[in-house]
């Protein structure tokens, strides 16, 4: 964050941080023919939902990478930084994909806690916090080219 400084700066000064949705991955997308529907946003709490854009495209190609769909990720980041013109999204992008691979491997890892659950409920949630905590190790090395 501090060598970047000026870039998140740039970022405040042309407007990218805005009312987003705050929690925007795969499950809060319905597509039904044509129709995109986002819902279940944070509009509870105004301080989790204002915020860079980029960090809402991060989360959702974040998601799409997780899932097995980073071509579709990466029109979703290409389609996204031309129609809205935002030349600085693509050097922000890694830092909030490393922040939003963390969160959900951090949230995820909240349900080996809660001893309601069953013992395979439990191993699944292990296993997708693992998978949450690869990925934002992956982004940190392909970023700084290791």
């Amino acid at each position: 964050m501090e060598k970047n400084a000026a870039l998140f700066e740039q970022r405040i000064a042309q407007g990218s941080i805005k009312e987003c949705h705050g929690d925007l991955h795969l499950q809060h997308i319905c597509m039904e023919g044509e129709d995109i529907y986002i819902f279940d946003c944070i509009e509870f709490n105004e301080r989790f939902r204002f915020g860079d854009v980029a960090s809402d495209v991060a989360f959702l190609a974040m998601d799409l990478d997780l899932n097995g769909y980073p071509e579709l990720g990466r029109i979703f980041v290409e389609a996204y930084t031309e129609a809205s013109d935002d030349s600085t999204l693509v050097h922000v992008l890694p830092f909030y994909k490393v922040y939003r691979a963390y969160v959900r491997a951090k949230v995820t890892s909240f349900m080996l806690d809660d001893e309601g659950l069953d013992r395979n409920t439990r191993n699944e949630a292990l296993q997708r916090a693992k998978q949450y905590y690869d990925l934002a190790l992956r982004y940190v090395k392909d970023s700084s080219g290791r």
